[in-house]
């Protein structure tokens, strides 16, 4: 039996998402509703004491971690094969899926971050804020939280994450443009690229100045195989409910101007 703890068909929860459809595998779906912060509820923080998700829970062993959650998907379920067969394609796969959670993800994710926690606090009095913070286990968590509830981040953090996005997109598409072949390692769809795809999936929206037909045409054909699969039409499918609480209109305006000059 698996047991699969997600939140919207976005970033981290999108990219385990991907990687199950893709193989195929079965599982019960548990949301978490990230804008009602279940996921720093007890109930919750039993499953997964860091208060993230997604987590997988496996004949009963917990896996948190989205990117171990992967390798470990792909090695225990039958399917079509998301890692390269040799240990030489698995360690370029990993250097990929490394760089994502690293430096392209946390880019992205404090953009983000910064203009999405005012929107989902808004209506809450300052005690009932402090009150939610108390329930976050991690203090780095806690700390992010009230400095993009508040004030946000200063100008010049936002310019280096949005150097940092547009760094990451250069690369992408100079890879697929040197290989010319169809994914990121190339012949082979693997985790490198639901890795990528996870983050990048709504960047042609929020970032269409940096990642678009003209500027960069070999990461869009790419996406654009991405978006024709199996897989990723079935894991876009799952909940969204986020899109209630933060309109997609702001989304694309406030991303599309952050770190700018």
């Amino acid at each position: 039996m698996l047991d699969v703890y997600h939140a919207e068909p976005g970033a981290n929860t999108l990219k385990v998402l991907l990687a199950l459809k893709e193989k195929g595998v079965d599982f019960n779906s548990h949301y978490v509703a990230l804008n009602k912060f279940e996921q720093h509820e007890e109930w919750f923080k039993k499953i997964n004491p860091n208060g993230q998700v997604p987590v997988i829970v496996h004949d009963g062993k917990v896996i948190n971690e989205s990117t171990v959650i992967n390798e470990y998907v792909d090695a225990v379920f039958e399917g079509p094969a998301l890692r390269p067969a040799d240990e030489y394609g698995k360690a370029m796969m990993r250097i990929w899926t490394k760089w994502v959670d690293e430096y392209f993800c946390p880019a992205l994710s404090y953009l983000a971050w910064n203009w999405m926690i005012k929107s989902l606090v808004k209506d809450l009095t300052p005690e009932e804020f402090e009150a939610k913070l108390q329930k976050i286990p991690l203090k780095e968590q806690q700390d992010k939280w009230r400095i993009t509830a508040t004030e946000g981040y200063p100008e010049e953090r936002l310019k280096e994450w949005r150097r940092q996005v547009e760094t990451s997109v250069t690369k992408i598409d100079s890879a697929l443009r040197e290989h010319g072949k169809d994914w990121i390692l190339g012949d082979q769809f693997t985790l490198a690229d639901i890795s990528v795809f996870a983050m990048a999936h709504p960047m042609p929206m929020g970032y269409q100045d940096i990642m678009n037909e003209e500027d960069t045409p070999h990461l869009m054909a790419w996406y654009n195989r991405m978006m024709e699969r199996d897989g990723t039409n079935a894991a876009l499918t799952m909940p969204n409910k986020m899109r209630e609480e933060v309109k997609l209109d702001d989304r694309v305006d406030v991303l599309s101007k952050q770190g700018k000059e």
